[in-house]
């Protein structure tokens, strides 16, 4: 049990600055960022990425665990190994249609004061 609360907290760790950075950035947009054009498209993009870093800390509690309480061949686990790299994959091309949204959304913005 030792090793995997350590596993864990370092998984979860590294995870930390992302979850902070977008819960951050969800808080700056949704409070202090008045109604503008642009606004919606980076609160959806911030929310995107903050979705994905929540997704990815429950997908780190799930490895850890698993490698912890495996009991059975490594056969098993490193089929589930690889559904995790594959799911990581999907999980920052996602994060990365969020960053994507988030620029556009800040472009957007930009463009209007200088057009004003």
């Amino acid at each position: 049990m030792d090793g995997f609360l350590t596993q864990l907290l370092t998984m979860l760790g590294y995870q930390l600055p992302e979850l902070l950075a977008c819960v951050a950035g969800v808080a700056m947009l949704a409070m202090w960022v008045p109604a503008a054009p642009g606004r919606k498209l980076a609160l959806a993009g911030t929310s995107v990425m903050l979705l994905t870093t929540l997704l990815r800390g429950v997908m780190s509690v799930w490895h850890a665990w698993l490698i912890n309480s495996n009991t059975d061949s490594y056969s098993s686990l490193s089929g589930m190994m690889s559904l995790f790299g594959a799911f990581g994959m999907l999980l920052g091309v996602v994060s990365a249609v969020g960053l994507v949204l988030l620029v556009w959304g800040a472009c957007k913005a930009m463009q209007a004061t200088r057009a004003a």
